[in-house]
């Protein structure tokens, strides 16, 4: 079963006394549930749910979408809710003597809006972080296998000139794989580093939900698990895989050299 709302009072400000009308609305519409609304809008069920949740005011993207799975105009709820932020707007600027003892901290006023475009944003940075690492993994694959097979065809086969030329084939090959595996790995660190600083914005906008200390503890615990492994990163063994074969390369190359001095 859903989790009954809390109770509103009218004098706990302009907020709640917004998503209290909101409440009204949606009890008059037959208190349809919030899954279905966001059937009915394209908006997330969580939107419209804090948005009668009184603990901030929410875009008016979301309370048109709220009204109109209501059943009701919009047109008629835009001044109630501009009443609303203006209200909200003079209470903020106007200086208000603090009460004596310690305050509980305020409730943030971004909407479920934020946390959704955030969301989209992080996945979308991981997202591009994966797809670097995948193109990193069948270019170096595909390079490694190329230079063993031009390598291992170089060795006594054909004409002298032929020769130095598969092994300078295995000697750029494999530089060129060095090189991109190390260029793939900066823009997968980009994309991360971008993630981790959307993943710190997500946990300021919703403390309670202790993200970055979760996930600190996390790394921590499975660094803890795996010391030596978890210091090893793939993309210098691929750095190490090509410059090996590279040295392979040269050496072919050195050897046909010398064998063709009298």
């Amino acid at each position: 079963m859903p989790r009954p709302e809390r109770p509103l009072r009218a004098d706990d400000g302009p907020i709640a006394e917004f998503a209290q009308e909101l409440r009204d609305l949606r009890e008059k519409a037959g208190s349809p549930k919030y899954l279905l609304m966001a059937r009915r809008t394209g908006r997330s069920r969580t939107a419209l749910a804090e948005a009668a949740g009184g603990d901030h005011l929410p875009s008016w993207d979301t309370v048109k979408a709220f009204v109109e799975a209501c059943g009701a105009d919009p047109l008629e709820w835009l001044p109630r809710w501009e009443r609303a932020r203006e209200t909200i707007r003079e209470h903020r600027a106007s200086p208000v003597a603090a009460p004596a003892g310690p305050q509980p901290p305020t409730p943030p006023q971004e909407s479920a809006d934020d946390v959704a475009i955030l969301l989209r944003l992080w996945q979308e940075q991981r997202d591009q972080a994966r797809q670097s690492e995948n193109h990193r993994a069948i270019l170096s694959i595909t390079i490694a296998l190329i230079c063993a097979v031009t390598g291992f065809a170089s060795v006594g086969v054909g004409p002298v000139p032929v020769q130095v030329s598969l092994a300078l084939v295995v000697v750029t090959l494999a530089f060129v794989g060095a090189m991109s595996s190390h260029k793939y790995y900066e823009r997968h660190q980009m994309h991360m580093n971008e993630a981790r600083r959307l993943r710190q914005q997500l946990d300021q906008l919703r403390p309670h939900l202790r993200i970055e200390t979760t996930w600190i503890s996390s790394r921590t615990e499975h660094a803890a698990r795996y010391p030596r492994v978890y210091r090893l990163r793939l993309h210098h063994l691929w750095v190490i895989v090509h410059l090996v074969l590279a040295l392979v390369g040269a050496v072919l190359l050195a050897r046909v050299v010398l064998l063709r001095q009298p």
